[in-house]
């Protein structure tokens, strides 16, 4: 299967390689997998560069940054695993705010998100009652946008995943344009689930559209659709009970990809999980994990699946195949 990834996210996987890389017991798989990474094209070539450039700023940004000692021991200024530790805290805070402004606020262009009406965090998900009574339900890191007008109800997710109770109207379509899937309806209950490489939607009650493909495809309730960036699949039969276990903090998996249950599990902590292993991404998962204490699911999943965790920071936790 070809995943069709962002430019957003390629610089995204250039820093956490980045971080893998100046760790100590960086394993020579994880070399080669960093290897068979950057071999995939120039935008990941483009993008370590770029993150090389980040992490050679932060030297400079070091002394400004580091926080003071606690106790009356000094810090050497040439003490690198001491500096080794503090830049790998650093990256996710300390590097956006340097490639920010380089970029001269391009991330804040780029990131739409940063402007949703609606947000949830790491603790909580919300529901959101719109103008026309329909309702909202976010789960944890979701994020969206409603514009509203006399011809149509669109709604953006940006980041996430929600269930829409579309309240009927034959005269006004409910929209949720998420990535590369847009649904409509005239009124029904759905999920919408985006995945770093693709978004799931699933009709609960009702009927809805799916585009693409063109034209667009008929969801009747219990049924499935995947969309990713040139391809589509489905419609399948699923259990939308399962579906929705978010709702209760759980996540159900009926052989979901390795890195979809990744990107789930990631809303219920700070930070991302990222698989080193590229071997491992498509490998298929049938489990059921108590998402409300992720790392403890991270760790019930890698016992499991005999994977190896490592936690670099409180904002990275990377999995590889156990040696």
């Amino acid at each position: 299967m070809t995943h069709h990834k962002s430019d957003a996210q390629i610089r995204q996987e250039a820093r956490q390689w980045l971080m893998v890389l100046n760790d100590a017991d960086a394993t020579e798989e994880e070399k080669r997998d960093f290897a068979l990474w950057l071999s995939q094209g120039d935008r990941e070539k483009q993008a370590w560069e770029r993150a090389k450039g980040m992490w050679s700023r932060l030297d400079d940004l070091a002394p400004a940054l580091t926080p003071s000692p606690t106790n009356n021991k000094p810090v050497a200024a040439n003490d690198v695993g001491s500096f080794r530790v503090t830049r790998r805290r650093m990256i996710t805070g300390a590097a956006a705010a340097v490639v920010g402004m380089a970029s001269g606020g391009s991330y804040l262009l780029t990131h739409p998100e940063v402007f949703a009406d609606h947000r949830t965090g790491t603790e909580a998900g919300k529901t959101v009652t719109l103008a026309d009574g329909s309702l909202v339900e976010l789960a944890r890191s979701s994020a969206i946008s409603v514009s509203w007008s006399p011809q149509a109800r669109r709604i953006t997710l940006h980041e996430g995943e929600a269930l829409f109770t579309a309240r009927h109207d034959p005269l006004r379509p409910f929209i949720v344009d998420a990535g590369p899937a847009v649904t409509q309806t005239a009124g029904a209950v759905f999920d919408v689930n985006r995945l770093d490489e693709a978004t799931l939607v699933t009709a609960i009650e009702h009927e809805l559209t799916v585009t693409p493909p063109q034209g667009g495809i008929l969801l009747t309730a219990g049924q499935q659709m995947r969309c990713a960036p040139g391809e589509t699949q489905g419609p399948l039969a699923v259990d939308t009970a399962s579906i929705l276990g978010w709702r209760n903090g759980r996540i159900v998996a009926d052989g979901m990809r390795l890195a979809d249950l990744a990107t789930e599990l990631s809303r219920y902590r700070r930070g991302r999980i990222l698989i080193t292993d590229s071997r491992l991404r498509d490998l298929p998962v049938t489990a059921a994990l108590d998402a409300s204490n992720p790392d403890a699911a991270i760790e019930t999943l890698a016992g499991s699946l005999r994977l190896r965790v490592r936690h670099f920071t409180p904002w990275l936790v990377t999995l590889s195949a156990a040696s």
